[in-house]
């Protein structure tokens, strides 16, 4: 979409056509993508830039060179640049009052990036959220559109459009069979149409900040969950959140209470959930309500090469690292789109031939026996992911995270929706045996992949 040089001589000195191509003005693109900051924010404020281009810019550099055009025209800014806006700029467009739209929608990347994970979302949610539930503005119903159908009573001067309607009042109840209907369609007759309303709702930011809020600390990662927990505390009385709804300690002390009452088993992926947010509290809950089952303990592998500390389990026998390598092999690993934040949170991944040599000694790299054994103990590849998922019941504390995979290209696809992990086997014709899960889904695949993509690894201690 461009917008006329004239509508910028309102905000200033500034004039800018914007343009929703794929390609920026060289130029502006050259400079940005070469780190010359002061060189595109001249070209931005001369008016000589086409469109809105961020490439790898940070989100404090994204607003020097465009804070003038985020203010003025947020709702296209957060759809070309979604993350340096969010990070950079979501808690200034949160202050704008006339600005609901665009702040709805940072708060949906926000709560969106934090479900995949992403600890730094999650903080820059705090802020925005504080500023958007002081914009008095936002807090106020909207009327939406809603296409219904009603009866409407015929006119009730005789004529033509009066006797149409009963006619129509009459084919209803003779094709409806209402012969209750049929009675009245002389003496009071209606007719039935379709129409819109505008029908009276809560402030779309609030719900989608409270829905956020509540559904989100289940669907995150584990590590990442009491994150949830706060902000849910911080926003309760603004978004009325009942304390029955906040997941606290106080929760796990009345979900204790309730497997007590009932005699039920304490689901694992639950518990893990909770373990990760509060232990040792959660262990003295268990203790006090007398049940057998306790937090899972951890042993920790340290990798003696750079010093990075692995969590291992025991399932059924195996020792699995229950978390994704993170070992930095030169030229053969990556980060997913080539952000460190991303190596944090999901591991490093890697080419066949490095997985083969990255586990540390004393290891070695997940083989297809080790994943079959792990699949038929969590009831079989049909139904495995579920409980090995970090968002499905995780039974065991697995914990597998949806770290995507890259092309042979380096290209980063499908973070936060797809896991995939390297296995030390390979076909024979250039791909190696590689395990793939979906958040959505049970199954654990099976398939054959390029060697030369970059997948996810898990290490098996040596026995």
């Amino acid at each position: 979409m461009r917008i006329s040089r004239k509508f910028f001589a309102v905000i200033g000195a500034i004039s800018f056509g914007l343009a929703t191509t794929a390609f920026a003005q060289p130029e502006l693109r050259e400079a940005i993508d070469a780190g010359d900051i002061a060189t595109a924010k001249k070209i931005v404020k001369k008016g000589a830039a086409e469109e809105i281009y961020c490439g790898k810019l940070s989100p404090e550099d994204a607003v020097k060179v465009y804070e003038k055009i985020f203010k003025a025209m947020p709702d296209q800014s957060f759809n070309l640049c979604p993350a340096q806006f969010s990070y950079g700029y979501g808690t200034k467009v949160c202050s704008n009052a006339k600005a609901m739209n665009a702040c709805t929608e940072v708060i949906t990347y926000l709560l969106m990036e934090g479900e995949n994970g992403n600890a730094k979302a999650l903080d820059a949610l705090e802020g925005v959220s504080k500023t958007a539930l002081k914009t008095k503005a936002f807090a106020k119903p909207v009327k939406v559109p809603v296409d219904t159908s009603l009866w409407v009573a015929c006119p009730k001067k005789k004529g033509k459009a009066r006797e149409a309607c009963i006619e129509d009042c009459l084919q209803y109840a003779l094709n409806t069979k209402d012969s209750v209907r049929e009675a009245t369609c002389e003496s009071e007759p209606e007719h039935f149409i379709d129409t819109t309303i505008g029908v009276t709702v809560p402030s779309p930011l609030y719900e989608k900040l409270r829905t956020g809020l509540l559904e989100g600390y289940w669907k995150t990662q584990k590590t990442t969950a009491e994150k949830y927990s706060k902000l849910m505390k911080l926003n309760a009385k603004a978004l009325s959140i009942p304390d029955s709804e906040i997941v606290d300690i106080a929760y796990v002390t009345r979900w204790a209470d309730k497997h007590k009452a009932d005699s039920t088993a304490l689901p694992g992926g639950e518990l893990f959930r909770f373990c990760t947010s509060w232990q040792p509290a959660v262990d003295s809950i268990l203790a006090e309500k007398e049940f057998a089952t306790r937090c899972p303990v951890f042993e920790i592998f340290e990798d003696g090469r750079d010093g990075q500390k692995y969590k291992v389990k025991e399932i059924n026998g195996t020792r699995w690292f229950v978390q994704n390598l993170n070992f930095a092999v030169e030229e053969k690993s990556m980060c997913y789109d080539r952000e460190d934040d991303n190596c944090k949170t999901y591991g490093r991944l890697y080419t066949h031939e490095a997985a083969l040599a990255a586990c540390p000694e004393g290891t070695h790299l997940a083989t297809d026996d080790d994943w079959k054994m792990l699949e038929i103990y969590a009831g079989g590849a049909n139904t495995a992911a579920e409980k090995l998922r970090s968002n499905g019941s995780d039974d065991y504390a697995f914990t597998a995270m949806f770290g995507g995979y890259a092309n042979k290209n380096g290209i980063s696809v499908i973070q936060g929706e797809g896991a995939y992990f390297w296995t030390g086997n390979d076909v024979g014709d250039g791909r190696g045996v590689a395990r793939s899960m979906f958040s959505t889904d049970k199954e654990v695949s099976t398939i054959p992949v390029d060697k030369g993509f970059w997948l996810s690894v898990r290490c098996v201690v040596n026995n």
